[in-house]
């Protein structure tokens, strides 16, 4: 009954809490779609020009997706993980390639930051090739954002659920600096934790980036697969009252280096944590994990029980199995490798990354001795029979699903996941 009593009572707070919600983010995008579904099987290519103030520590890009006519994703590209692509103070024209999936429905195109900074873009253009082998320019609204933003269709967001007025961001049609015409999208950011003059830890041939908030017991947060440290930029000041918050980079993601001749794995990035928290004289601590973090920490609390106090896991997984979309990350796998580009090879080891790790089965969560709280949205990316069994078979773990919350409940609802979090650690 008491665990069952967690869950209705999570669900309850969610119906309060929800309808008010204040979101800071780390990252926005803008950007719009069009249809795509009559170019089934076309290449197609996404460009723009770029640039960004010299002093600006955050990144831009372009990214672009296909939304496929039944509600699944096919490709996607997001270049602020391609190494090659090095934004600087003076205008460059980027782009991304690719094919038409399937029973494709919109292309969704657009700018990306992350961090601190002002960032510029200008003349987006979408083109398609022809059976004849002839690119042919696609119609996009306000391609130059040389017109009204109210007249057209940029939006605020990556996903469909469009995101408006991101804290932190300002964007703009600015006239100060264009490549062409008179205007350009310009975006900006500051305040943004993840360029805070934190400190780098050297472990397993990679340098980790790390800051500290507040005092008293440590508390680890880990982030996902696609994220950074900043993705606890709703978490960080709150939790920081009641503890030493410890944020940091996995290998690859944000200021953290990555080594390309060592397969990535949840060992190994268990491993690290583990040894991060050796050099910067952390013994035993709590742990948030969000998605792939929070694999990281049940990974941690079976290998390294004696470094792990409470570990909450949110929107987690013990097998590639628990993904809802797990044929959607194959069919990205297969495109990167067709396309053989270097540029992609960190994106290819995140993707595999999930597509083919952890490898755990219930009854190895069995050995689990922290007091876990897993954590998940009812329209999460996990299967929510995989959630489930993941709880029942850690001994005296709690559960929370929470009714109309998503993957990124951290970020999307902040207030409430907080609360259930606190409340967990200081039991």
């Amino acid at each position: 009954m008491k665990k069952l009593f967690t869950i209705i009572t999570a669900c309850f707070i969610s119906t309060i809490i929800a309808q008010n919600k204040i979101i800071k983010k780390s990252w926005t995008s803008y950007s719009q779609s069009i249809d795509i579904s009559s170019w089934e099987g076309h290449d197609f290519e996404v460009s723009a020009y770029l640039k960004k103030d010299k002093s600006s520590k955050g990144k831009s890009a372009l990214w672009s997706r296909i939304d496929k006519t039944d509600n699944t994703y096919g490709f996607f590209a997001n270049d602020a993980y391609n190494e090659t692509v090095i934004v600087t103070n003076n205008w460059k024209k980027f782009k991304i390639t690719g094919k038409v999936d399937s029973n494709a429905d919109q292309l969704y195109f657009g700018a990306f930051c992350q961090g601190n900074g002002n960032f510029y873009f200008d003349a987006f253009e979408v083109k398609v090739k022809t059976k004849q082998g002839i690119w042919k320019k696609l119609s996009i609204t306000n391609s130059g954002f040389e017109n009204d933003s109210k007249t057209d269709t940029w939006n605020e967001g990556i996903r469909k659920n469009k995101i408006e007025n991101v804290a932190n961001y300002s964007i703009s049609y600015n006239s100060a600096d264009k490549y062409e015409g008179t205007k350009a999208l310009k975006i900006s950011a500051s305040n943004i934790i993840g360029n805070n003059n934190g400190k780098y830890v050297t472990v397993n041939n990679v340098k980790l980036y790390y800051e500290t908030y507040g005092e008293g017991e440590p508390l680890l947060m880990i982030h996902g697969n696609g994220q950074s440290l900043n993705a606890f930029i709703n978490q960080v000041d709150y939790f920081s009252k009641h503890y030493k918050v410890i944020l940091v980079d996995c290998r690859g993601r944000g200021n953290a280096t990555f080594d390309y001749n060592t397969e990535l794995t949840y060992t190994l990035e268990a491993n690290d944590m583990k040894l991060f928290l050796d050099k910067i004289g952390i013994s035993k601590t709590h742990i948030l994990g969000w998605s792939d973090g929070g694999i990281i920490g049940i990974v941690m609390a079976i290998n390294y029980p004696e470094k792990v106090d409470k570990l909450i896991a949110m929107g987690a997984n013990i097998n590639p199995q628990g993904l809802k979309d797990l044929d959607a990350l194959h069919r990205n796998i297969k495109e990167i490798e067709s396309s053989n580009k270097q540029e992609k090879q960190l994106f290819l080891s995140l993707y595999k990354l999930m597509a083919y790790y952890p490898k755990l089965t219930y009854k190895d969560l069995n050995v689990i001795t922290s007091k876990t709280l897993i954590i998940a949205g009812d329209n999460d990316e996990i299967k929510n029979t995989h959630t489930v069994k993941m709880f029942e078979a850690i001994k005296d773990a709690q559960l929370a699903i929470l009714p109309n919350e998503t993957h990124y409940l951290p970020e999307e609802n902040p207030d409430l996941f907080n609360q259930i979090v606190l409340k967990f650690l200081s039991k």
